[in-house]
């Protein structure tokens, strides 16, 4: 948590420059670009093991890019019924990968 918590702090802190005052201003874009940016350990967002998927840029509905338009609503929502079928299994998976990760990590520390 308190890596998750400095790595915020830095990214609002990068956005802001020199102007202090504005900081919960940036916290939404911060948090976004946090939650969609894949771990070193896992390979995979935040977003993606919360939802099940990968976050869609506003700018893509916004747009109407062929991401959003070739789909309908039904088409829609049964990707994101199958998607959450399958997320505990991707949970595990990845859960798996982090405690690899974090083995690695230690043993190289302990030398």
């Amino acid at each position: 948590m308190e890596v998750s918590n400095r790595t915020i702090v830095n990214g609002i802190k990068k956005r802001l420059g020199k102007e202090k005052g504005n900081w919960a201003e940036e916290i939404p874009m911060v948090l976004w670009s946090y939650r969609t940016t894949p771990r070193i350990s896992t390979k995979e967002t935040p977003f993606s093991l919360t939802y099940g998927t990968e976050a869609m840029l506003p700018m893509e509905v916004a747009v109407n890019t062929l991401r959003v338009a070739n789909k309908d609503d039904e088409s829609k929502a049964q990707d994101l019924r199958i998607n959450l079928d399958i997320l505990e299994k991707k949970r595990e998976k990845y859960g798996m990968r982090q405690d690899a990760y974090e083995h690695a990590i230690e043993s190289v520390q302990s030398w």
